[in-house]
């Protein structure tokens, strides 16, 4: 049987109302021969380090106690983790989970790499409003680095 085009899809959320949408067309590529689906959070290791800081913002060393938020963080998002699994498994596909804590841009070009997808599916836009401003910079990094082909899902046309 002839391997499919995009047989196995890192699909990054940030668990907004884009990834939502985004994840809805994730779930139709089972009809385009998509089997895995590997959903990733990445917990941006500078919320970790700010979170460890009590909100303070400045510069400095890394602190030891930067694994409690990152543990806290993984607690918390486990929830929404699991309810897109569920999503993916109604939709009859292989799904797996990575929840790696780094650069966003940067963790999901190397797990894109190390999970040999051959498709990455991203909202254009994040949650926060920087990252707005900044006209999606986790997806402008992404289609910058990865050696995948890549699918954008902007505002307004995902769903």
């Amino acid at each position: 049987m002839a391997k499919t085009l995009f047989e196995r899809v890192l699909f990054p959320t940030d668990f907004s109302a884009l990834s939502e949408k985004t994840f809805e067309l994730v779930t139709r590529l089972r009809h385009c021969g998509t089997m895995d689906v590997i959903i990733m959070h990445v917990i941006d290791e500078r919320d970790t380090i700010t979170i460890a800081r009590g909100g303070s913002a400045y510069l400095g060393s890394v602190s030891t106690y930067e694994k409690k938020p990152q543990k806290w963080l993984r607690e918390d998002l486990g929830e929404n983790m699991r309810a897109v699994q569920k999503k993916a498994k109604q939709a009859r596909l292989q799904v797996s989970i990575r929840m790696p804590v780094g650069s966003p841009g940067e963790q999901i070009v190397s797990i894109a790499d190390e999970e040999h997808v051959s498709l990455i599916v991203i909202g254009s836009h994040g949650k926060s409003n920087i990252q707005k401003v900044l006209l999606g910079s986790v997806s402008d990094y992404v289609i910058k680095h990865a050696s995948q082909p890549v699918m954008v899902v902007k505002r307004g046309q995902a769903g």
